[in-house]
């Protein structure tokens, strides 16, 4: 027979058994959290594929709106600056040299390719699948090829208070395919897209001049159909035969020459990209590359993005604006998949289109 008080004790002694796995559960995640956090801060500054994880991280924080972070990622000050003179000015060549070339520098001994324009296309618009896997990352996307290059034009938008969503573009214009163009001005991801970054020429007329020493790289399609980049200014494009332009950066290929080839990846990161080029006979390639989506696709480098160009046959090519305001419509519907939180993507200043 048991004491009134003995009955008490196992009572308490019962209460107090759930705490004390309680607190042994919080003792082994906190040693837990504490020694993943230990061999995490080994793995980043203490082995050479840690460092080389910080500086893709800092290359891709430097080409976002969030560029204040990548200090960050801890790099020396030498390697972040080295990055940030990769971004800023990219090594440019202009496709067409003659009299054409940069004051007080000595002309590129790289010729022009010879741009012979497809006589009788099959289709005017094909569609091809992009499906890259690395050994770290993975990308997906789109490629669309234009064999009428006559038919690609910039169009731009009319609104003072934003720009225009894609579709808004395709139900303007009835554009077969369309892909974003310009950078533009957007503090926190918030921009809306009213006035492109850089030279805007629409149907040979100049709507916006710039300078071309500015970082920006412009890139124009001629009436007869050739895509022409370098450090030219809106003048030099015009005399040039020049009806649409716009302008970004980098170059990815140049007269047959990979831009990227042999370079270090990481200045630029790895992001939802988009591109413009052109193969030997005419053709026009739109590429838009989906990120930001793990479980869809990761992103691509620049030379990712050089090297798919380059495998296509494409010998000039340039880097559009990327991330959030990457996408592409073909027959009014979107065919990539956009990382900004709205379905439709982002208000543009302007788009590539196939008209």
């Amino acid at each position: 027979m048991q004491t009134l008080s003995r009955a008490r004790t196992r009572k308490r002694a019962t209460r107090k058994r759930p705490w004390r796995w309680v607190k042994r559960l919080m003792l082994v995640s906190a040693l837990a959290c504490t020694t993943l956090a230990l061999l995490s801060i080994i793995f980043l500054f203490g082995t050479k594929n840690g460092e080389e994880l910080r500086e893709w991280a800092a290359g891709t924080l430097l080409t976002t709106q969030h560029d204040y972070w990548a200090p960050y990622t801890f790099l020396p000050e030498e390697k972040l600056n080295a990055l940030k003179q990769q971004i800023r000015n990219p090594e440019v060549i202009n496709s067409e040299p003659d009299g054409t070339t940069k004051p007080e520098e000595t002309p590129t001994t790289e010729q022009p390719v010879t741009v012979t324009l497809p006589e009788k296309p099959k289709e005017l618009v094909e569609i091809e699948d992009i499906d890259v896997t690395k050994e770290t990352y993975y990308f997906k996307g789109k490629i669309m090829y234009i064999h009428d290059p006559k038919r690609v034009q910039l169009v731009v938008t009319n609104r003072k208070d934003r720009g225009d969503l894609l579709d808004e573009f395709v139900k303007k214009t009835n554009a077969i395919g369309i892909v974003n163009a310009s950078g533009f001005s957007d503090p926190d991801g918030y921009g809306k897209g009213a006035k492109a970054y850089g030279v805007v020429i629409h149907d040979g007329k100049i709507l916006q001049g710039y300078n071309p020493k500015s970082g920006e790289t412009a890139l124009g399609i001629t009436y007869e159909g050739k895509l022409i980049t370098g450090n030219y200014t809106a003048e030099q494009l015009v005399n040039m035969g020049v009806r649409d332009a716009m302008s970004f950066r980098p170059q990815l290929i140049v007269n047959g020459k990979n831009m990227f080839k042999d370079k270090p990846a990481k200045s630029w990161g790895i992001q939802p990209r988009t591109a413009i080029g052109q193969k030997a006979d005419g053709t026009i390639v739109f590429v838009v590359i989906d990120g930001r989506q793990p479980g869809h696709s990761i992103g691509a480098s620049m030379n990712d993005l050089a090297e798919l160009l380059e495998e296509h046959g494409v010998v000039t090519a340039m880097a559009m604006d990327g991330g959030s305001s990457s996408m592409m419509l073909h027959n009014g519907e979107a065919i990539t998949k956009t990382s900004c939180p709205y379905y439709r993507g982002r208000y543009l200043p302007n788009a590539w289109a196939v008209i």
